[in-house]
């Protein structure tokens, strides 16, 4: 089959730029996350809304109006898994946008505390579509997703204080209306789909315009995601490629995520300065708004190391520097208390735990923040990994619910103990993901499947080709998996997963044995003793799989 047509009908551009669109329209999607995060949390603070919707005093109804928002993503996540493997990855993206903008509207004309949250749970749930669907859309056609943040109009003392950052939402969502339109469907969902002429297209479009599909990477990249898929389908799956335990990793990621207590700073931040910390409400948003900035700024360290640590290594680190600011957090600010009121030391002591709530986010967005929506993408094999997204993203957000609902009381009941618990949940982590999680950086997507086809346990520190990131690619494929070493008389040559899969096309069984391609090359059993000096060397063509074969040796002399 050939592609030598231009296949860039999407927005006009290939290859590179197709990439940045997609970048684009999914950052734009996660950025609705957290622009609902960074502002509401101020909003908390004004006077107007919180005598408009009865919060005065009210620690319970402020738990409610927030995390109702987090229960309609949690509703929304769920939901994906069954909707994002029958519509796609763009159409589950405009239909939670579409919900979110409903949503919105809702909560800009709210006149009463019941219709906002009846528009938090709406805009709730087309949020939880995307967050489930933006990282894997991006995950399978690229590898970065980002968010932002952002803080408007804290100190106007009317409604528009409120209104305005709530319905400024519509911005982003007619950005992400503009965009998505034309951008293409995952390859690898296509492939799923059985639609193999349109997700060939898409690869070669992602590779660049006017490709031959029969001399590029797309079209060995596209036999792999081929054989992949043909290995998790039920009446062939032989190989055992551990596909739950897959999927409580990319869960138990997204739990952790919430689990650090980012979102006790993302919601609460000027509401924990002024009741934590003593701040006014003015220099409580200022400092949340700089903060914010800090937040954002320290994502960009984290596109850095991300692939130079790994993601294993970037978590633990994180989740080291998170507990060592939550003790650090707690104890100034157990001092503080027994400080006299506005006294210069309480002051002091206040000013250190706000440095330490900035350099908690720095810590978290160079870590976490990327890392554990990207994890989940990647640890799923293409059959389970909208699924796994989906229940993972559900338990982020059930778990988001649960902390925002409790953090007033908790501040309100426990003081600066609250931030124990914290504490100790961070220092849990660390053990928890160097025992159990493997590490994906340099990875494609299909040699994940390999690795859990080769390595049966579950302790994955105990081998460490599964905790360590594989060595930077040198074949030139953007998804190229790890290097095989085929072993012949006078030296020793590298065999590509690329290569592989051009010799092994039909190979479908569990164990990649070679009887199919034996049975069709020259030669017979009773050949056998005639070849027994003949050069021969081993190719090991899947993990486990190691087959002799002349014909084989011919295969690659021929290949070379």
């Amino acid at each position: 089959m050939m592609l030598s047509r231009d296949v860039s009908n999407h927005f006009g551009v290939s290859g590179k730029w197709l990439y940045v669109w997609l970048m684009v329209t999914n950052s734009t999607a996660m950025l609705l996350f957290g622009y609902d995060q960074g502002v509401f949390g101020g909003i908390l603070t004004l006077d107007d809304f919180a005598a408009r919707f009865q919060l005065v005093d009210n620690e319970t109804l402020k738990g409610v109006i927030v995390g109702s928002y987090d229960l309609g993503c949690l509703v929304g996540a769920l939901a994906t898994g069954p909707i994002g493997n029958w519509i796609g990855r763009k159409r589950s993206i405009l239909l939670g946008t579409t919900v979110m903008m409903i949503g919105a509207f809702l909560q800009f004309l709210a006149p009463n505390f019941g219709i906002m949250t009846a528009g938090r749970v709406i805009a709730g749930v087309g949020n939880g579509m995307n967050t489930a669907t933006a990282p894997v859309w991006i995950s399978e056609t690229s590898k970065t997703a980002n968010r932002g943040r952002t803080d408007l109009f804290s100190f106007v003392k009317s409604e528009l204080a409120w209104r305005f950052p709530l319905a400024f939402q519509l911005f982003f969502v007619l950005i992400i209306f503009l965009t998505a339109f034309w951008l293409p469907e995952s390859p690898r969902w296509l492939a799923m789909k059985g639609r193999n002429d349109q997700a060939l297209a898409v690869m070669v479009a992602l590779e660049g315009s006017s490709v031959s599909s029969e001399s590029s990477t797309a079209q060995r990249d596209f036999e792999e995601i081929k054989t992949s898929i043909a290995l998790e389908q039920p009446p062939i799956q032989k190989r055992e490629t551990k596909p739950l335990f897959r999927l409580m990793l990319g869960v138990g990621v997204q739990a952790m995520q919430q689990l650090t207590g980012i979102n006790i700073i993302c919601y609460y931040l000027p509401y924990v300065l002024t009741e934590s910390v003593g701040l006014d409400g003015s220099q409580a948003r200022l400092l949340a708004a700089v903060n914010a900035m800090t937040y954002l700024g320290s994502t960009f360290v984290g596109l850095i190391f991300v692939e130079r640590w790994g993601r294993r290594r970037l978590m633990m680190y994180g989740a080291l520097g998170q507990c060592c600011c939550w003790l650090a957090i707690t104890l100034l600010l157990n001092s503080a208390s027994t400080a006299g009121p506005l006294s210069p030391r309480q002051q002091k002591l206040g000013s250190a735990a706000v440095f330490f709530f900035f350099l908690f986010n720095c810590f978290f967005g160079a870590s976490w923040q990327g890392v554990s929506w990207l994890y989940p993408t990647e640890i799923n094999s293409t059959r389970y990994r909208i699924f796994g997204m989906s229940l993972g993203v559900a338990t982020n957000w059930l778990i988001n619910f649960g902390v925002v609902f409790v953090t007033p009381l908790g501040i309100a009941r426990l003081g600066s103990q609250f931030y124990v618990i914290w504490t100790v949940l961070n220092a849990v982590m660390v053990p928890i993901l160097y025992l159990f999680y493997v590490e994906t950086s340099g990875r494609s997507l299909e040699d994940i499947d390999d690795i859990f086809a080769a390595h049966p346990t579950v302790w994955i520190f105990t081998i460490k080709s599964m905790t360590s990131r594989k060595p930077a690619n040198t074949n030139g494929g953007r998804n190229s998996g790890d290097d095989i070493p085929i072993l012949a008389d006078e030296d020793a040559k590298t065999f590509s997963r690329n290569d592989e899969n051009m010799l092994a096309d039909d190979i479908t069984t569990a164990d990649w044995a070679v009887e199919e391609m034996a049975n069709g090359a020259e030669g017979t059993e009773e050949d056998e003793d005639a070849d027994e000096d003949a050069d021969i060397r081993p190719i090991q063509l899947a993990p486990g799989a190691t087959v002799i074969s002349k014909q084989a040796s011919a295969l690659i002399d021929m290949e070379e």
